[in-house]
């Protein structure tokens, strides 16, 4: 991977990797520790409720990270969340649910900060060339993190406590903070802006509309996503009614898709040097409806074959999804479109997961999996046979209007 070649990538990803583990393995506790406090899955639901939230406010978060130099939002960011992690120290019974409900709401803004601020600031400490590369070992390291943050999490939690996991936590932002520290990078500046605060906060919009290839990857994978939503309640009647099978299959599962995803993180930068992002984009979706039409078979072989290759996929998404992104959005604009085009998938999948909690008691899960999976498919076949002309990046914009006009 190119992007390991610059040791300022190295630390930013060695600090990303250990509060990235540390906050997952937490999170993922914090579900299994609101039901042992209250006895009730309701309310350990809505834990990961509470984390979703913030994606609606999610522009505004884009427009702050846009107005400010995006090494130091991060450094802030990630020592908000370990001062907020550590109010966990107070809860001792089940009156004290709403600290971390309170603590999931914070996680799920600073996941967006963190995550728009990282893809935007790796466009300022990377050349274009190596984007791929960076997304790609973050795929990896997504899959990594998939496999064994819940089962550290989980053992710490039985072992030792929520209280012990909140600490661990804290000290892995801190490390975050030391990493970033150590990056020295040549920022492009905030620009100075006389617009009113709605056109600002709408510019993301405006610029994924104004370029054909960010519209349609963006239209597309909203729709292919949204037949994912789907896919959250109807995994469970799979395990229980399809495999026969405690629901405490479904962590094999998410286990078995982070192989997948390591795959993608070790394949991804060579996938989009050969078809390009809005192809590979496409590509993943397509194995992502395959994947997901693999889990109406009652076999526990097919079923984890499925896993493994919608983890793949999803890798590949996003890999795909994150250099297109970079590499066509001006750098002081990238906050606002992550943030934007992020919320105009994640809406969808939001709000499909609560129709098909509906579905699932009168329609056959199969019917719905068939379903969603042909939706995913041809979304993914539209972007693979047909996507609009890649633009030239407006570095390339610049360097060409130069040549033009030097005497």
């Amino acid at each position: 991977m190119t992007a390991f070649r610059d040791g300022r990538f190295r630390r930013l990803y060695i600090g990303d990797a250990l509060s990235g583990f540390g906050d997952t393995a937490l999170l993922l506790a914090l579900g299994i520790w609101v039901k042992d406090l209250t006895g009730s899955n309701s309310a350990a639901g809505v834990v990961f409720l509470a984390m979703g939230l913030p994606v609606l406010f999610a522009p505004l978060a884009g427009r702050q990270i846009d107005r400010v130099r995006r090494k130091t939002l991060l450094m802030v960011t990630n020592g908000i969340a370990g001062l907020v992690v550590l109010a966990l120290l107070g809860v001792r019974s089940a009156e004290d649910t709403w600290i971390i409900y309170a603590v999931a709401i914070v996680h799920g803004c600073v996941a967006t900060v963190l995550t728009a601020g990282r893809n935007a600031l790796l466009k300022d400490l990377l050349p274009d060339r190596d984007l791929p590369s960076a997304n790609a070992a973050f795929g990896t390291l997504f899959g990594f993190t998939r496999i064994l943050a819940p089962l550290v999490g989980s053992g710490i939690y039985a072992a030792f406590g929520g209280h012990l996991l909140a600490l661990i936590d804290a000290l892995t932002f801190l490390a975050a903070i030391t990493a970033l520290a150590s990056v020295r990078v040549a920022e492009s500046p905030p620009e100075p802006t006389g617009e009113r605060f709605g056109t600002e906060l709408l510019a993301g919009l405006r610029h994924i509309r104004s370029v054909p290839l960010l519209s349609q990857v963006t239209l597309v994978s909203a729709v292919a996503f949204g037949a994912v939503g789907f896919l959250e309640p109807i995994i469970f009647v799979v395990v229980e009614d399809g495999l026969h099978r405690p629901a405490a299959f479904f962590g094999v599962i998410v286990s078995v898709q982070g192989i997948g995803s390591i795959a993608a993180g070790f394949t991804g930068a060579w996938l989009l040097r050969r078809a390009g992002e809005a192809r590979a984009i496409g590509g993943a979706l397509v194995g992502l409806g395959l994947g997901c039409a693999a889990l109406a078979v009652g076999a526990t072989p097919v079923v984890l074959g499925g896993a493994i290759g919608i983890g793949l996929a999803v890798t590949w998404f996003s890999i795909g999804w994150n250099t297109l992104l970079q590499r066509h959005t001006p750098s002081r604009l990238l906050g606002r479109v992550f943030t934007t085009a992020g919320m105009l998938v994640t809406v969808p999948q939001t709000a499909c997961i609560g129709v098909a909690a509906v579905l699932i008691g009168v329609v056959d899960y199969r019917v719905l999996l068939a379903v969603l999976s042909l939706v995913i498919l041809l979304s993914g076949l539209r972007l693979l046979t047909r996507p609009k002309p890649t633009p030239v990046p407006a570095e390339e914009k610049t360097d060409q209007t130069e040549l033009e006009v030097a005497p």
